[in-house]
């Protein structure tokens, strides 16, 4: 199902929520148990993999990239399998739900004239207050609003909801950590950062940086792993979840483009991950990050499944021992989703 871009009712978040929504979330993060997110042994902080339960289903969401409504209508969302409501049966433990990462900066036409026209504003004005206009507040605003949908959920169900990181989750268009600064359609990373200081200030802007280095990179399954992007070299379990440490490891999972990763990456990386060759023979990567025309795209012998179509609102459903994925279309306003396609999950079966 396609949908218009989203629209923004003009207001923005004020100071003391996004405060209080940023100190919450980095809070929740400390409470998960170390059997869903394993500390790393530097500094015994929740590392960057997450271990997801094998009893549970589980529902992967791609980029979603300021789209605030397409998160609201998927909480509201019923699947086969799960008794009411998506954030029902979250409430109740009964499911998982991952974000691959990328929630902010929206993408298609309408958000490239937003971007350029707040780029003219600037240039023609010679002053950095010319951020502050229309273009940016609604650009701004619509990512704000879905990053504190994400953080709601995540401040909720902290052991159940899972945001991991993408390379738009850069707010402060910072280049440490993995993270590169960045830009599309103008000088979005810098516009935004910005924008982001001075409509809020520099201690909010340390809050946003410090949940954005505070996300896991890696989801890992009974035979699927995901991630934001590709896995740009072969992967380890303990660099993983060390990944503060360790920027490389970072950088591989958030901005690997097509035909940039090393041959096997994804093979070995799950391999590692799910502890047996055997199994990883048998087993897929899910990313976002490079966009799909279709429901999916196959990459890396059939081991990586990309599903992100940004003009889609699209999941995956991935039922407690699953050997398909499948993929539903989210309904504006929630209520039972369509189901769009199904995929062999075993790449050996599929080759049959």
């Amino acid at each position: 199902m396609d949908h218009d871009e989203e629209s923004s009712n003009g207001t923005l978040p004020a100071s003391q929520e996004l405060e209080k929504a940023l100190e919450a979330v980095l809070a929740a993060a400390g409470t998960i148990p170390s059997s869903i997110r394993p500390r790393a042994p530097e500094g015994s902080y929740p590392g960057g993999l997450i271990q997801l339960p094998s009893d549970k289903p589980c529902v992967l969401v791609p980029d979603v990239h300021a789209r605030p409504d397409f998160v609201e209508s998927l909480l509201l969302s019923v699947f086969p399998g799960i008794e009411g409501t998506l954030d029902a049966a979250l409430g109740k433990g009964l499911a998982t739900l991952v974000f691959l990462g990328d929630i902010p900066h929206a993408e298609g036409e309408l958000a490239a004239r937003r971007w350029n026209r707040a780029y003219e504003r600037i240039v023609r004005a010679h002053d950095a207050h010319a951020i502050l206009c229309p273009e940016m507040d609604e650009e701004m605003g619509l990512s704000l609003a879905a990053l504190l949908e994400v953080i709601d959920l995540q401040c909720r169900y902290p052991s159940s909801v899972f945001c991991l990181k993408g390379n738009h989750d850069n707010m402060t268009n910072a280049a440490d950590h993995g993270d590169l600064p960045f830009y599309k359609y103008a000088d979005e990373g810098r516009m935004g950062a910005l924008w982001l200081e001075m409509r809020y200030g520099e201690k909010i802007a340390r809050l946003m940086r410090r949940y954005e280095l505070s996300l896991p990179v890696v989801a890992c399954g009974k035979n699927f792993c995901a991630s934001h992007a590709e896995p740009a070299f072969p992967l380890d379990k303990e660099r993983i979840i060390s990944f503060r440490e360790h920027s490389e490891v970072v950088q591989a999972l958030i901005w690997t483009a097509n035909d940039e990763a090393k041959p096997g990456s994804v093979a070995k990386s799950l391999e590692a991950l799910l502890d047996s060759r055997e199994k990883a023979q048998h087993s897929v990567w899910f990313s976002g990050h490079r966009p799909v025309r279709d429901n999916f795209a196959i990459r890396a012998n059939g081991q990586l499944v990309q599903i992100h179509n940004p003009d889609l609102w699209h999941i995956v459903f991935l039922s407690e021992n699953a050997k398909q994925a499948d993929f539903y279309a989210v309904q504006r306003s929630g209520g039972e989703a369509a189901h769009v396609c199904s995929l062999i999950l075993d790449p050996e079966r599929r080759r049959k």
